[in-house]
């Protein structure tokens, strides 16, 4: 049997008996809130084959719509279980929605609670969606953009869906707090947001520096192993979950309004030799400071500032106290000389021992953060609470 002939027959078997399918639950967390926001539905196959071979299969055959109409089906059963105050968020192929029996199967009861996300797609033009997303929004359904800010899911495609969620892509949230371009870009995508009057979620969040850098971007809604795994039930936030988000100061973490250049300083490796501190800049592209025998700053090595020029060596002639506030920071960093104004200032103890390097960039970050009430404002979920189910 060819390929194409296995993975017809496996389609064959889950759309002829949807028993073959094993749906899961993906919590999706109201960082603010500390609780459960939603659960995204996904896809489980009983198979070694990746779920997203699956999918890559059926489109690959023209059959991605079948394959949705099952998949949908099954997770719209499980509606009636859904909490009170959360959402239920389905996957849909965008070309999927110009089939008759999907659309079917989504309109043939009460949207209300269900978030329909449309993965991403080389070859739908946005433009046929729009009578397709109206049906579904007139029956209660919020529409959400998969793997925004990379892929397929461009400014027109927002532009024309207008969704109500956007989600962000994992490869942005991944490491974005030692990456300046990244956090640039979520934030760019959170105004975007707004502008559209739609809520953004990130998922992939991994690591307790990811949760803390997109909490105090203002980033309301999260996913990732971090906080939860998928699982068979509609379950509640972990109370180990739970406790991560009510006490969000992390070792290694950039803080929301830090107010002092002591929380916003990150250790660094350090060197007792400039040639020793030039090679691991080479090696790693990341600052480097020359210790004393004292463990007092002397110099910071910085990588070049373009591709393939070499480490700069700059004498370190001020330092910073850690109880310095963060707009002094930024007027001392300023104040510099233009060719160092953006370099990375160190901060020291009151005995002069190196603490670690601020970066000009969390500074930026720090002063333009949301404040906490303007937080405590903010909506959380896409309706009111308790109306789901009620």
């Amino acid at each position: 049997m060819t390929h194409r002939g296995r993975w017809h027959r496996r389609l064959d078997a889950v759309c002829s008996d949807p028993a073959l399918l094993r749906l899961v639950l993906h919590p999706v967390v109201d960082v603010a809130a500390g609780r459960v926001a939603g659960y995204e539905v996904l896809s489980r196959f009983g198979s070694p084959v990746p779920t997203e071979e699956w999918f890559r299969a059926a489109r690959a055959l023209g059959r991605d719509a079948d394959l949705d109409r099952v998949v949908l089906a099954a997770a719209l059963e499980r509606l009636p279980d859904l909490p009170p105050g959360t959402f239920l968020t389905v996957n849909a192929s965008p070309t999927s929605l110009a089939d008759p029996e999907v659309m079917a199967v989504l309109l043939a009861q009460d949207l209300t609670g269900v978030v329909l996300e449309l993965t991403e797609h080389a070859d739908c033009d946005p433009r046929d969606l729009v009578g397709p997303l109206t049906l579904l929004r007139a029956r209660g359904a919020l529409i959400a953009l998969d793997d925004v800010g990379t892929g397929h899911s461009g400014l027109l495609r927002m532009a024309v869906v207008r969704p109500e969620i956007l989600k962000v892509d994992l490869q942005l949230v991944r490491g974005l707090h030692q990456d300046l371009v990244k956090r640039s870009l979520v934030q760019f995508l959170g105004e975007c947001a707004g502008r559209l009057d739609a809520w953004i979620i990130a998922e992939g969040v991994e690591t307790a520096d990811e949760l803390e850098v997109l909490r105090g971007m203002g980033v309301p809604l999260v996913q990732g192993f971090l906080l939860a795994r998928p699982g068979d039930d509609f379950a509640p936030l972990s109370a180990e979950a739970a406790r991560l988000l009510n006490h969000p100061q992390v070792p290694g973490a950039v803080p929301a309004h830090a107010r002092h250049a002591g929380d916003l300083a990150r250790r660094t490796k350090t060197s007792r030799s400039v040639s020793g501190a030039v090679q691991a800049v080479q090696a790693e592209s990341a600052p480097v400071v020359v210790v004393d025998a004292e463990d007092v700053p002397r110099v910071i090595v910085l990588p070049g500032q373009r591709p393939g020029e070499r480490p700069r060596v700059e004498p370190v002639e001020v330092t910073l106290a850690p109880e310095t506030p963060v707009s002094a920071v930024a007027a001392r960093a300023v104040a510099r000389p233009v060719p160092v104004r953006y370099d990375p200032l160190v901060c020291t103890d009151p005995a002069g021992r190196y603490v670690g390097v601020v970066g000009f960039e969390d500074v930026v970050l720090d002063l333009a953060a949301p404040t906490p009430a303007a937080l405590a404002s903010a909506h959380r979920v896409p309706w009111t609470v308790g109306a789901v189910g009620a």
